[in-house]
């Protein structure tokens, strides 16, 4: 497993200070950026976009880790190709006793939801219908993101959807912060399962019977008429992970590894060969 020690992303994490010790928070960032493979699917480029955002020590490691990555080939008309799909990685930090902080990849997608890529199932009303923030959270100033996972069919609808994993930003006993995972939870898939999508009629998903979408739903509470903050790195209390029921190899890697206004479907990327910290 490829690790980092640095003490350098002390304060990119301060929130970690006030929050209080706890053995399941965790520190992580979304570090989004692109690869391109080779033939035989190889990883011959990693970019990591706007590496200021996490921190150099960050930006290196998900290249150097990226770079030992193996796919299977990229085929277009049964020929393998070079290949340029985005990467999506979640990297988790840990601090340590000496004050030094230790990372690591926890997961990743790769590809993305593009109205333009064919693979990609694309939603015209998810925006209009959003979820509400649920007024108990409001009121107790609970923060989370709730990670969905949807079944889509060919009429493009949603015929079954899971809450896979909540990961809250608040701390308190254990049987609080599930009844605020489940307000999110119930909000979230309520406006879900109302969405449409546009389904792939060309591409290698185009003949499936349906599909799975992953998506996250980020509740974050700004100040009256402020602009909203963008926050790279958050701590947050991890929710349990709940596998969605009609997938035959559900991964709890993928569930999480998702851009704030991104979503994922399945199959649309490059297949990955090698764990995700190979190396």
């Amino acid at each position: 497993m490829k690790k980092l020690m640095f003490a350098a992303l002390l304060a990119l994490t301060a929130a970690a200070a006030h929050a209080g010790p706890t053995k399941n928070l965790e520190t992580s960032a979304v570090v989004d950026g692109t690869i391109v493979l080779a033939k035989d699917g190889a990883v011959q480029l990693a970019t990591v976009e706007h590496p200021e955002k996490y921190g150099q020590p960050i930006a290196d490691l998900v290249r150097k880790v990226a770079l030992t990555w193996r796919f299977d080939p990229v085929l277009r008309g049964g020929e393998p190709v070079v290949a340029k799909a985005s990467m999506h990685v979640r990297v988790i930090l840990t601090k340590n006793a000496d004050g030094n902080f230790t990372a690591r990849i926890k997961g990743a997608t790769f590809g993305g939801n593009n109205a333009d890529t064919p693979d990609d199932l694309y939603s015209e009303n998810q925006k209009k219908i959003g979820p509400h923030y649920p007024p108990a959270a409001i009121k107790a100033r609970v923060q989370g993101t709730v990670y969905l996972a949807l079944h889509v069919d060919r009429e493009g609808r949603v015929i079954d959807a899971v809450a896979e994993q909540v990961n809250l930003e608040n701390m308190g006993p254990d049987g609080l912060l599930q009844k605020y995972r489940e307000l999110m939870a119930k909000s979230s898939l309520d406006a879900a399962r109302r969405w449409t999508y546009r389904i792939p009629t060309t591409g290698k998903l185009a003949g499936q019977d349906s599909w799975t979408l992953h998506v996250p739903i980020v509740y974050t509470l700004n100040e009256t008429g402020a602009a909203p903050v963008e926050r790279v790195w958050r701590t947050y209390v991890p929710g349990p992970y709940t596998p969605a029921p009609w997938v035959d190899k559900p991964s709890m890697t993928t569930a999480d590894a998702l851009a704030d206004d991104g979503s994922y479907t399945e199959g649309a990327g490059p297949v990955l060969r090698s764990s995700f910290d190979h190396g």
